[in-house]
């Protein structure tokens, strides 16, 4: 009976090999992918976006709207009801002018106002 051999490759897991120590990385960097992941930078985002509404429509209005999402450059805007609608679609270039001067690296392109469901 012929004996197996056993040989070890470099690769094995008990290797010191470079790939094989835990990679350091920033904790900024780990700290920024957190609150990506989470959401938390959005919320300061979504504030700022509201701030230059508020100051672009009047407070009376603005308190029927609520920012949504931010796709590819269409923000949604969700509005109490259609008259707030009609009315924010009248405001829209005014809106998306206010965002131009107020946000550095503004990246809205477009408002899509909805009326919000159950309001």
């Amino acid at each position: 009976m012929a004996k197996r051999s056993k040989s070890r490759s470099k690769t094995s897991p008990t290797s010191d090999s470079p790939d094989d120590k835990p990679r350091v990385r920033r904790i900024g960097s780990l700290i920024g992918q957190l609150m990506s992941r989470r959401g938390y930078a959005r919320t300061g985002v979504n504030e700022h976006l509201m701030e230059s509404i508020r100051a672009a429509v009047g407070e009376a209005l603005a308190e029927s709207c609520q920012v949504g999402n931010l796709r590819a450059g269409v923000l949604q805007v969700f509005v109490s009801d259609s008259v707030t609608l009609q009315e924010m679609n009248f405001q829209k270039r005014q809106i998306l002018r206010r965002f131009e001067k107020d946000l550095s690296g503004n990246k809205v392109t477009d408002i899509r106002f909805r009326i919000q469901a159950g309001s």
